[in-house]
């Protein structure tokens, strides 16, 4: 009988000293001062407010909340992830809590944790659009577009005026080559958000694919008078008047993307290509030359270049370049054949 007496003293004790460290009242005050010091940008107050609250009530899922996604904020994924997996711990049904974690996830390439994150987010809260999207984003990353789509489809159904789901489905429509359907869900991204150049550029693109050429400029005009940055845009831009023939302005968006620092090997043979057709050959000569030597396995910056040699009387060089090309791709022998012949006379 002693021993029981013992026990459920030793059990009364033990909840006395957990009770004894903590302090919910006062973990409040200082959670709440963390965030107001947050919102104005005083990070390293906002940080010890968030540790004094947790020291205070080691409960307080809130607080390790905030504080991880502060620390996720300031780059410190580790220690971010760590405090989210304590909020997870302690309130293992907050669906928010699984977002944060798996959306860290996501910025360090892990995407299977982010899955699983992902998966409990939605589990906990199945109607939330923004949940079932990101795991849809993650579907993607994981380039199963399939599943992918029918999440946004989900996510769209749940808030029908979602732009990132509508972006999101466009761009995994983009990788399954459905472009009727990425040019569908572009034209409601822009809809919805009109100032956003990429969806004119991606939009634009699945026109090129579809052929519609001259629908697709006046998207790329847009991106670009939206972003005078966005390179790709003058590139696509570049591509579509190349295959209109319209070399003078193929020059300017290639060189203005390679000014603005795009300067892949792809970037110097388009514009060599439309230097070529302006018949400015030394200029032309000057960008495959460039192209090559960012990538010597760039067969068609020889083919190209061999042809400016050609058209320069430079039949030697011309008939070594188309040499090389042939040699990485002998398919082509047969149509340089003849060029060739004639380089060797």
């Amino acid at each position: 009988m002693l021993y029981k007496y013992l026990i459920i003293i030793l059990l009364l004790s033990a909840l006395i000293i957990g009770c004894a460290g903590r302090n919910p009242e006062e973990s409040a005050k200082h959670l709440k001062s963390g965030i107001e010091l947050q919102n104005k940008g005083k990070l390293d107050e906002a940080l010890n407010e968030y540790t004094k609250a947790i020291e205070l009530d080691k409960k307080n899922q809130t607080a390790w909340y905030h504080r991880g996604v502060l620390h996720i904020s300031r780059n410190n994924f580790p220690k971010g992830i760590e405090d989210l997996g304590e909020a997870i711990d302690i309130a293992p049904d907050t669906a928010r809590f699984y977002d944060a974690r798996g959306f860290v996830y996501i910025t360090t390439n892990e995407y299977g944790k982010a899955m699983e994150d992902y998966e409990k987010a939605v589990e906990k809260d199945p109607k939330n659009a923004v949940y079932v999207n990101r795991r849809g984003y993650v579907y993607a990353l994981l380039k199963d577009y399939i599943t992918a789509v029918k999440d946004y489809n989900k996510a769209i159904e749940l808030n029908p005026k979602f732009e990132d789901a509508y972006s999101n489905r466009g761009f995994a429509y983009l990788s399954l080559n459905k472009y009727e359907n990425v040019v569908s869900d572009f034209t409601k991204a822009i809809e919805l958000n009109p100032n956003r150049a990429v969806y004119y550029n991606t939009r634009g693109y699945a026109y090129a694919n579809l052929k519609r050429l001259f629908d697709a400029l006046p998207d790329y005009d847009k991106a670009v008078q939206t972003d005078s940055g966005f390179t790709d845009a003058y590139i696509n831009r570049g591509y579509v008047f190349l295959n209109t023939a319209q070399y003078q302005f193929a020059l300017e968006d290639f060189d203005k993307a390679i000014k603005l620092g795009n300067t892949n090997a792809l970037n110097y043979n388009a514009r060599g290509f439309a230097f070529s057709n302006l018949r400015k050959y030394p200029q032309a000569i000057n960008d495959f030359t460039k192209a090559i030597e960012l990538d010597p396995n760039l067969t068609d910056a020889y083919v190209n270049r061999g042809f400016a040699y050609f058209n320069s009387m430079d039949k030697p060089n011309a008939l070594k370049d188309w040499q090389t090309a042939v040699s990485q791709k002998p398919a082509l022998d047969s149509s340089l054949k003849s060029y060739m012949e004639k380089a060797s006379k």
